[in-house]
């Protein structure tokens, strides 16, 4: 057999075993052990079907793999003519005559051989009835859909809410209706939705149809079962994995039952058999597909589970302690059935002439790895090579990073020293002890120790140490600092160059009305060396030609002016979508009068700002002034080009009298028509006006509202479990707000207020969202 088909015939044969011995001990241990074991305990199976992991010697590997064949006498041919003197009377048989050569046939034209042809037929097999099996349930999901309508009573939203915090689902849960669905079933792994035939259903019918199919959510049924249909399409020649699936597709509902009827009262056990029956009398003709997951199926499968309901019993601790036993003995017997890995690796040992392999075999590969790691991090050290020597780090030992964070603490060498400090694993007394040395040493060291601790306090402290010293350090050498501007013996600086001894630097400052380009050297020590003006030279290749003439920017400029009163604490500020391309220009000024800190930041469109931000500049208030400003250049290589979020994060308490701009210049897309000042925010439920507090009483969850009070119109939803971001705008005379969801919360409420000057349209994710107006 070819070598590319053991493998699956293999994992076949080994898990066909473990099918049949769940399926000969299933009826013994029904009622032995608990219904959720005799579902999960399938997992097993799957696995010996799916990976290739075996044990070195294993029977079922031993089926498949060639013997191996006896050394062969020629194999020591050199030394035998050595060792082994021929006989002289023994003459040498002549050696016959050469034939003519025949070239081997040519087939060429045979025909595939049958190894391939079974391989064909095997992938080809596996390949229809994937794509079978999903066109089947996409098709299922489009005939939903189209007959589907999203349920919008209050009272079923509201429990199904409740249910949702019960079983601890984080997701929001969609609700539909469709009448030809055959039972309440679950659909969606990312995006759940409970699909019912009927609306009309009573609160304790509809309480019992979610708790099992959040139950399903709950313990991700429908991952599992695509994993069965994966195991399915791969083995589809093999009867038993048929059964199995079929056994699964049992085991599942009958497992479900089991968790809900543990939550239930005993009391409301009956209630659940009934809430079965009812949903095959209100069904339709669409029966559940593979993929998802539904409240009621065949009528011998319901007869089964109605018999489980009414002999329903807690498991014990006897119970798991059983079923915990024979999960290990039946992982056991499965890993050591094995399966087929390849051919058995024969040892050689080495003969005459034969020279010894490079150090890369003889090694373990991890031993090798941590040797070449040193040699690239003592290279990369010597010559100064930042980023190859943090590429290193995390393959060295501990003694080893160790030893070079003396080095660099003795070098003063911050940049090594900080790329140590951040991969380096210690305790708390270690911590305190290089920080009570670096803070008597050498205090630029100690900040690296503290930042990277998250010890905002001390670091804070430290700095305002640093900072005081170093102006002393400036005035004794003849720099002084008046605002945000450096004078060099009363002339104003254009650039100022605070280096140490690894280029590293302690100030940088740039000002362009500034004459002077200066220098400050320092030494191994940390103190100053020299104070020296930079010639044009020095300037060039540090910073570019300063006095060439700026060049106009390429594309779209576009300017988001920043003057909001107001930022919650925790909030964002979403500033507008954008194409970002290569070359486009970034630019932020922005400041708070109050509030500890703020960021300035894009983020995709596939992730939460939360979760991955590009081009972010986060400050915290420093010499009493809260600002973030920068100026990047999109590169089109670190960042895909693409279109990008804008966003103003208050990430620490709230934030007040934000001002100031940001600035882009674009090449590509159209830039949305922000309002220049929009008289919009976000409010408490504490700051309404009485009336508009009043009007509250009356809306419903889930419901999206404007409140007219006062000269105002306020936006409320109350119900909506998410963080979010929200853009005003206004657009042909009238307000339009697009609201994105950031990240799941346990619950939350949105509330906006404009002025009452003109329609509001809103849109969640991009979909309008209907409004219900309340006049105050």
């Amino acid at each position: 057999m070819a070598e590319y088909l053991k493998v699956p015939v293999s994992l076949s044969l080994s898990g066909s075993l473990v099918i049949l011995v769940l399926l000969l001990c299933g009826p013994l241990l029904r009622g032995r052990v608990s219904r959720r074991w005799q579902y999960y305990v399938w997992l097993v199976a799957i696995f010996r079907l799916l990976l290739p992991l075996s044990p070195q010697a294993s029977p079922i590997g031993a089926l498949f793999r060639e013997p191996e064949a006896p050394p062969a006498v020629q194999a020591a041919s050199p030394y035998a003519a050595e060792t082994v003197p021929a006989r002289a009377e023994t003459a040498p048989k002549p050696l016959p005559p050469p034939q003519p050569s025949v070239p081997p046939p040519d087939r060429a034209f045979d025909g595939i051989p049958p190894a391939e042809a079974l391989a064909l037929a095997w992938l080809g097999g596996a390949l229809v009835l994937m794509v079978w099996k999903v066109s089947a349930y996409l098709h299922f999901l489009r005939c939903l859909r189209a007959g589907r309508r999203e349920v919008s009573a209050p009272a079923l939203l509201d429990l199904l809410a409740r249910t949702g915090e019960e079983l601890k689902v984080r997701r929001p849960v969609e609700l539909w209706e469709n009448p030809l669905a055959a039972s309440p079933m679950l659909l969606g792994l990312v995006r759940p939705r409970i699909v019912l035939p009927s609306a009309a259903v009573s609160a304790t019918d509809f309480r019992c149809t979610a708790l099992h199919e959040l139950t399903h959510y709950r313990r991700c049924d429908l991952l599992y079962k695509w994993l069965v249909q994966l195991t399915v399409c791969l083995h589809w020649w093999n009867p038993l994995v048929w059964v199995m699936a079929r056994e699964i597709d049992r085991a599942c509902e009958l497992a479900c039952d089991e968790a809900v009827l543990c939550r239930l009262k005993p009391e409301e056990r009956l209630s659940y058999g009934d809430a079965l029956l009812r949903a095959l009398e209100s069904g339709g003709g669409y029966r559940a597909a593979r993929g998802s997951v539904s409240l009621g199926e065949s009528a011998e499968l319901l007869k089964e589970r109605l018999s489980a309901i009414m002999n329903f019993k807690k498991p014990s601790r006897w119970t798991a302690l059983l079923s915990l036993v024979l999960a290990a003995a039946l992982t056991t017997g499965a890993a050591a059935a094995g399966a087929y890995t390849g051919p058995a690796k024969r040892g050689a040992s080495p003969v005459k002439g034969t020279a010894l392999p490079p150090l890369s075999a003889q090694a373990s590969s991890s031993e090798n790895l941590r040797l070449r790691s040193a040699l690239l991090a003592e290279r990369s050290y010597e010559e100064g090579d930042v980023a190859a020597f943090s590429i290193a780090v995390p393959f060295l030992s501990q003694e080893e990073q160790t030893a070079f964070l003396e080095r660099a603490y003795e070098d003063g060498s911050s940049a090594f020293f900080s790329v140590l400090v951040n991969h380096l694993d210690w305790d708390e007394d270690t911590l305190d002890a290089w920080i009570a040395r670096a803070a008597k040493e050498n205090a630029a060291l100690c900040s690296i120790l503290l930042k990277a601790l998250d010890r905002d306090e001390e670091l804070e402290a430290l700095e305002k140490e640093l900072e005081a010293k170093r102006a002393e350090e400036y005035k004794a050498a003849g720099i002084t600092k008046e605002g945000r501007v450096y004078y060099y013996q009363g002339h104003m600086v254009r650039i100022f160059l605070d280096s140490r001894p690894d280029a590293s630097c302690v100030t940088l400052d740039t000002n362009p009305q500034g004459l002077l380009d200066l220098k400050v050297e320092r030494g191994a020590d940390g103190g100053i060396q020299s104070v020296r003006e930079m010639d044009a030279a020095e300037v060039t290749e540090l910073f570019g030609d300063l006095n060439a003439p700026e060049k106009e920017p390429d594309g779209i400029s576009v300017t988001i002016p920043i003057d909001k009163t107001s930022m919650w604490g925790d909030s964002w500020w979403h500033l507008g979508e954008y194409t970002l391309s290569e070359g486009d220009r970034i630019q932020y000024d922005v400041t708070a009068e109050t509030g500890e800190r703020m960021t300035v930041c894009f983020g995709d469109m596939e992730h939460s700002p939360e979760d991955v931000t590009y081009y972010s500049i986060s400050n915290k208030r420093t010499n009493g002034e809260l600002r973030c400003a920068a100026d990047f250049v999109f590169d089109g290589e670190a960042v895909k080009p693409g279109s990008y979020r804008l966003f103003l994060h208050a990430p620490e308490g709230d934030l007040g009298n934000l001002k100031g701009s940001i600035s882009l210049t674009l090449k590509q897309g159209n830039p949305p028509d922000l309002a220049a000042n929009p008289d919009a925010r976000a409010m408490t439920v504490e700051e309404l006006p009485a009336a508009a507090r009043k009007a509250m009483d009356q809306c419903a969850v889930r419901t999206w509202y404007v409140i007219h009070s006062e000269g105002r119109q306020y936006l409320y939803c109350n119900g909506f479990p998410w963080r979010y971001a929200w853009q005003p705008t206004w657009e042909d005379g009238s307000w339009r707000v697009n609201i994105h969801k950031l990240k799941k919360l346990d619950s939350g409420y949105v509330l906006l207020s404009f002025p009452d000057n003109a329609p509001l349209h809103v849109t969640l994710e991009g979909e309008a969202v209907r409004l219900t107006d309340i006049q105050t």
